[in-house]
């Protein structure tokens, strides 16, 4: 019994790691591939485990659509933005603001920046 007890107030003491679904539409592309596109999309984020994802959809070429509202450093949730997925390939990418495209860290950054743009054009406009 103590031990139930012990291992019950850890479990408490443990922030929770699952990112959500905030709106239901990971009901429109199935619960194993909105698992699927939240963990590649985490690896990219600071706190996957704060993420928010909504507006999800299967894009017009195959990747997954949908937004994502990430936190700052402060703790604070930004807003969402919207992320191209492709479980396919193992790539997703959050749509960069334009600091971000003027001003990438490194060649391979702005590579990336590249490629999310010409998923989110194929999958996700209109």
């Amino acid at each position: 019994m103590r031990a139930v007890v012990l291992a019950v107030a850890l479990l408490a003491a443990v922030p929770a790691t699952a990112q959500t679904v905030i709106d239901g539409s990971d009901a429109t592309i199935g619960a194993e591939m909105s698992a699927s596109v939240m963990v590649l999309v985490g690896h990219g984020l600071k706190s996957p485990a704060e993420a928010r994802y909504g507006r999800l959809r299967r894009g017009k070429a195959g990747a997954i659509c949908g937004e994502v509202d990430v936190t700052n450093r402060m703790g604070a949730h930004v807003g969402p933005r919207p992320f191209v997925a492709d479980p396919e390939s193992g790539f997703s990418g959050i749509m960069p603001d334009a600091a971000e495209i003027r001003h990438p860290s490194s060649m391979a950054q702005y590579q990336g920046f590249q490629r999310t743009l010409a998923l989110l054009s194929a999958n996700c406009d209109g």
